[in-house]
C-alpha cells in the first residue's frame, strides 16, 4: 500500500537554495516528512502517530519507492521530530526497484541522518556486502562499490562526528572512467567538509543500491533518525552541494 501524496513539509515557506529536482538526472528522492505511509496514517494527512510502523516512503523522483512488507523490520515514526526512526534491530526499507549506476558513470548520493551513538557500524544504503555506504564509527566512513575493496575515509584531524547531530553524508563520483571518489559531510561543525583529504580514491565500477538503512536485508542496520535519501546520476559541484544542503536543512 502506498496511498501517498506528494505533500510538502509542514512549513508553508519555500526553502532557499536549489531543490533536488532543479539538478538534472535525479534518480531517487526520499524526502523528509513527505510521502510516508503508516498502517493507517500518512505524512501528507499530517496524522502519523508516535512510534507508528512505516510501510512505505514514496520516491519523489517517481522511480524507486521504499517499502517494507515485514512488520518486524519496519522503521518507526518519531512524532517529536517527524523523522523515520531506525532502532538497529533489522529495521530497513527495500527499494521497489534497484538504483543501478553504470560503470564509469558519475553520481552523487546524499543521505541526512542523525546517530544517537556510534557503538556499532551502520549502513546508510546498500545492496550487499560489496555495495554499501556505511558509517563505522564517528571517525570512519567506508564505501564499497561492486567488490570487497574498501574505500575508507578516516578523519584524523580531531573533528569527528557528534552524537545527536543531523549530518548530510554526500558521496560524489566524477571523472567518468577515472571514478574519482570524494566523501563530504555537512552538519554541526562540518561545513561541506571534504572528509579525509589524504585519500584520493578511484573506483569506476557499477554500483547497485537496493536497501535503505541496510547493506542487505537485516545486515548492518543503523540506529538513528533518517530524513532524506537523494541520488543523482551526475557529480554535483561544490556550489550545487551547498545549495542542496541549504534547501533540505530548511525543511524541519
Amino acid at each position: 500500500m502506498l496511498g501517498l501524496g506528494s505533500s510538502l513539509s509542514t512549513s508553508a515557506l519555500i526553502p532557499s537554495g536549489l531543490a533536488p529536482t532543479d539538478i538534472s538526472r535525479l534518480d531517487l528522492w526520499l524526502r523528509f516528512n513527505t510521502g510516508i505511509a503508516g498502517e493507517s496514517h500518512t505524512s501528507g494527512a499530517g496524522n502519523m502517530s508516535d512510534d507508528e510502523v512505516i510501510l512505505s516512503w514514496e520516491d519523489q523522483a517517481g522511480n524507486h519507492n521504499a517499502l517494507q512488507g515485514t512488520d518486524a523490520h519496519r522503521p518507526n515514526w518519531e512524532d517529536a521530530t517527524t523523522d523515520i526512526s531506525f532502532n538497529g534491530d533489522n529495521d530497513h526499507f527495500d527499494l521497489e526497484s534497484n538504483v543501478e549506476i553504470d560503470a564509469n558513470e558519475d553520481f552523487t548520493i546524499m543521505i541526512r541522518h542523525k546517530f544517537p551513538n556510534f557503538d556499532a557500524a551502520g549502513a546508510l544504503i546498500g545492496h550487499a556486502a560489496n555495495d554499501v555506504i556505511k558509517v563505522n564509527s564517528n571517525v570512519n566512513i567506508t564505501v564499497k562499490i561492486e567488490d570487497n575493496v574498501a574505500n575508507a575515509w578516516q578523519e584524523t584531524g580531531g573533528l569527528g562526528l557528534d552524537r545527536d547531530v543531523y549530518y548530510i553524508f554526500a558521496l560524489v563520483r566524477s571523472g567518468g572512467s577515472d571514478g574519482n571518489l570524494k566523501m563530504y559531510v555537512d552538519g554541526g561543525e562540518h561545513d561541506n567538509k571534504s572528509w579525509d583529504d589524504a585519500h584520493d580514491y578511484q573506483d569506476a565500477d557499477a554500483f547497485t543500491l537496493s536497501n535503505i538503512g541496510a547493506a542487505a536485508d537485516t545486515v548492518l542496520n543503523p540506529v538513528g533518525f533518517m530524513r532524506d535519501v537523494i541520488v543523482w546520476k551526475t557529480a554535483l559541484t561544490e556550489r550545487q552541494r551547498s545549495d542542496i544542503y541549504l534547501y533540505i536543512n530548511e525543511q524541519q
